[in-house]
């Protein structure tokens, strides 16, 4: 006789782009190797961005209306009634308020949320409410990063760290090099790039400004800042704007073949708006980190956790473009030392942020709450 499955139901707002919507997906493709499990999917938007997503065995519900609303919480209630999952495993602050009143009601489904997600270096007194509350119903409580707990500081005994873990597969078969930089009309002999989203809380002024000052040293080098919108375009107009004229500059809007334009690149970067935001584990960074590269990046939240200054990149924090782009100098000035920062990156993901590693954690989460349950 077959052991009933366990019901899975994920919460999140979308699947569209995103480092958490990433970590999502790759959690669902591990746990899609299994039996075991029957997945569910609920967000509030259709759009996916991931291809691979329509690949798995999971069954995807959108809520009728993008905006979360009051009728938010009634129409979740619904679906997970209908569904009656083992555990509901929210993905976002507001996604996991909505799912407490099905929690509440219905004991038997165990509460993971993996609100946790950034390390911001203030967090505001309406969201540090809705925290507490989350906090407080939910059965375990899942970080990214050691910086997030901190920050955030859920009750100790149901809080856990679990890195980011990356399907490697993802990386091997990736298009020529030459091919890319032909394709996305990269000409020097170097790039740098940074990948994230055009929305407030990532710095591609910096990014470019940085970009500009090593132009003044150097004219062998590209800065290319790829990113899909976080709201109307605007931000990425202004960067367009302030980028015009100078042609190792590179606004690019984002792309599915950001592995392969990574790849072809020499350096990562992300730079964050650290006066509203503060990295959890950027998938951006790992993602970097995968593929051989040394990474650039502000010197805060989990980025410390997996950046070393000066080992396998560099660490900023109120330096000026000026010395970062020294440093980027003499960086590509050393193949040698640019060759051994990326293999250590290398190296580090595949000790630490494997998805073998991640999906195993998250097992090994659902399973004490089984075993607590019954017990």
């Amino acid at each position: 006789m077959k052991a009933e499955k366990i019901k899975i139901l994920f919460f999140i707002g979308t699947l569209s782009s995103g480092g958490k919507e990433r970590r999502l997906l790759e959690l669902m493709t591990y746990l899609d190797r299994s039996e075991k499990y029957s997945m569910f999917l609920v967000t509030k938007q259709t759009e996916v961005m991931f291809e691979n997503f329509q690949k798995l065995r999971v069954e995807w519900v959108s809520l009728s209306t993008k905006k979360l609303t009051l009728g938010s919480f009634f129409e979740f209630f619904r679906i997970a009634k209908e569904i009656k999952p083992d555990f509901v495993h929210t993905w976002g602050s507001k996604q996991t308020l909505i799912a407490l009143p099905y929690h509440v009601i219905f004991k038997g489904s165990k509460l993971v949320n993996s609100q946790i997600t950034s390390a911001p270096p203030t967090i505001p007194p309406s969201e540090r409410l809705i925290a507490k509350i989350n906090f407080h119903f939910s059965d375990v409580i899942l970080s990214n990063s050691i910086a997030g707990i901190d920050a955030y500081g859920p009750p100790t005994e149901k809080a856990l760290v679990i890195y980011n873990g990356l399907n490697l597969n993802r990386f091997e078969h990736l298009p020529d090099k030459a091919a890319i930089r032909d394709k996305f009309d990269i000409r020097t002999k170097y790039a740098v790039i940074m990948v994230a989203t055009y929305s407030k809380n990532k710095d591609y002024e910096r990014f470019f400004s940085v970009g500009k000052a090593l132009s003044k040293l150097r004219t062998d080098t590209t800065f290319v800042g790829v990113g899909f919108f976080g709201d109307d375009g605007t931000i990425f107009r202004n960067m367009s704007r302030v980028c015009e004229g100078n042609d190792f500059l590179r606004p690019i809007p984002g792309t599915k073949e950001v592995e392969a334009l990574v790849n072809a690149c020499d350096l990562g970067v992300l730079f964050s708006n650290a006066k509203v935001h503060g990295e959890g584990i950027s998938n951006s960074i790992i993602e970097y980190m995968a593929l051989g590269k040394p990474v650039i990046a502000n010197d805060a939240g989990g980025t410390r956790e997996v950046v070393l200054n000066d080992w396998n990149g560099f660490l900023f924090d109120e330096e000026s473009d000026s010395f970062i782009a020294a440093k980027i100098d003499s960086l590509l000035n050393s193949p040698e030392k640019l060759a051994l920062m990326g293999l250590r990156s290398k190296e580090k993901i595949m000790n630490e942020f494997t998805l073998e590693r991640m999906g195993a954690e998250f097992e090994k989460v659902y399973n004490n709450c089984l075993f607590r349950q019954k017990s």
